[in-house]
């Protein structure tokens, strides 16, 4: 993935007759390294074929370049009128043999700053095979939605590169950034006889009375694995995308009802404890170090889900979920039947818990590195849920200073707002005191959300 690397080695691909452009692409690339190496800590080199040594072989010439294009996570590519020149024994040329690398290269990783330029080129009844191959490159390129600009004179070419490159180097910087913390976070350990780091996740499945009325003996004929909450499944997304990122790719998502035999010997995430006795019970062994329970609450002679937060039992903060207020008051006259867009144009809120602990039971497999984990994400409601993995993706930021030990607990009460059919944010409040979260239960301050967000 691009941000493993620190340095941004960058391979210029170009036939003759953009030469000049080329040397402008690798003045540019020296000049914004100049000013971006200290500041963001990212270094720019660049290759192309003009760096080979002079004795290169010229029968090894393209294999070198290959090799050398393998080594760069980068690609530049200028093209005007021709398609390189097509070596004797040859099908295609040098310059087609670099991008159809290149499209591998992006392909395996999407992330891989890949930058064309095209210089533009004049009505021509009659354009030749090289340029109708250029042409074509081009429309492919639009087709697969990779970066492409058309330019016509040298100083346009440059301000475009300048500006290119400034915005490449960013967000590496930001990829990288996020990389470092995500890992922070997901500090997996690797039991004896492990490669690498074993993880599940795990969520419940729908409970029988929020499934459609049929007949039970029916109901699974058309179901290959246990029905999800539409939110538990935003929630995985988010968790899967964040595994990779760091490198994790031995990830397992199984329901509560088909576990591994070896379980407690890897590294775990429960998701949404309200309908998980089995995340419960392993919740559990963290009942001394946990900040956070979930409990049923009387409000109005009806029975409410609620997280108590706080390391003080006698003095924990009772956070409940204003969501059922919030859908009332919005659909309280919606017909029934079928989903309509108006379902989803509303606001709404509701709490979550994001924690991490560190499994330091003498019983478990001996470890090759680091500890075994128990991580937990949990909505009061299922808005929760998904809002919890939205916060690990875009919020990661967050994290940085909790993850700055290993094997610290991490333990966050989240507070996640939904507007018009997506997570619009997502705040940690962790600190907040009792009156805040009575606050945004209270139905006046409902009603001055949603008029604010009409």
């Amino acid at each position: 993935m691009l941000d493993l690397y620190r340095t941004l080695s960058i391979f210029i691909s170009f036939p003759s007759d953009v030469n000049e452009e080329r040397l402008i692409a690798e003045e540019v690339i020296k000049e914004v390294n100049f000013r971006c190496q200290e500041t963001l800590g990212i270094h720019m080199h660049t290759f192309s074929w003009p760096h080979l040594p002079a004795n290169t072989p010229e029968d090894t010439i393209q294999q070198t370049i290959n090799e050398q294009m393998e080594q760069c996570n980068a690609f530049l590519l200028l093209l005007h009128k021709r398609y390189g020149t097509i070596e004797p024994g040859q099908s295609i040329s040098n310059t087609e043999r670099e991008i159809e690398c290149a499209l591998k290269m992006k392909s395996k990783d999407p992330d891989m700053p890949f930058l064309s330029y095209f210089k533009e080129l004049s009505i021509n009844a009659d354009p030749g095979d090289q340029e109708e191959k250029v042409r074509v490159l081009r429309d492919e390129l639009t087709r697969r939605g990779i970066f492409h600009k058309t330019f016509k004179k040298k100083n346009e070419f440059r301000d475009m590169l300048v500006h290119d490159l400034y915005q490449t180097v960013l967000r590496l910087h930001v990829s990288f950034r996020k990389r470092i913390i995500l890992s922070h976070f997901w500090q997996l350990g690797v039991p004896e006889g492990s490669s690498n780091a074993p993880f599940v996740a795990i969520y419940p499945p729908v409970d029988r009375k929020f499934m459609p009325q049929q007949d039970p003996d029916e109901w699974w004929y058309d179901r290959l694995v246990p029905y999800m909450v539409f939110e538990d499944f935003k929630a995985l997304q988010k968790i899967e995308k964040t595994l990779r990122i760091v490198g994790y790719r031995d990830c397992q998502f199984r329901s509560v009802t088909n576990l591994p035999d070896d379980i407690q010997d890897i590294n775990r995430l429960w998701l949404c404890l309200p309908r998980s006795i089995k995340a419960q019970k392993q919740l559990l062994l963290y009942s001394e170090r946990a900040r956070f329970s979930f409990a049923t609450t009387a409000i109005n002679n009806f029975n409410s889900r609620s997280i108590q937060w706080g390391t003080n039992k006698e003095s924990a903060i009772s956070v409940l979920s204003p969501l059922s207020q919030y859908l009332k008051l919005q659909r309280g006259e919606m017909p029934g039947g079928p989903w309509k867009l108006a379902h989803g144009k509303i606001i709404a809120k509701d709490y979550a818990i994001l924690a991490r602990f560190t499994d330091n039971r003498e019983d478990r497999k001996s470890m090759v590195h680091g500890t075994l984990k128990d991580y937990f994400l949990a909505g009061i409601r299922g808005l929760g849920t998904w809002g919890g993995g939205w916060f690990l993706d875009r919020c990661y930021h967050a994290l940085e200073v909790p993850c700055k030990e290993p094997d610290a607990d991490i333990q966050l009460l989240l507070e996640v707002t939904y507007l018009n059919e997506s997570i619009h944010s997502v705040n940690d409040v962790s600190n907040k005191p009792q009156e805040y979260f009575q606050n945004e239960n209270d139905p006046v301050t409902i009603h001055r959300h949603i008029e604010e967000n009409v």
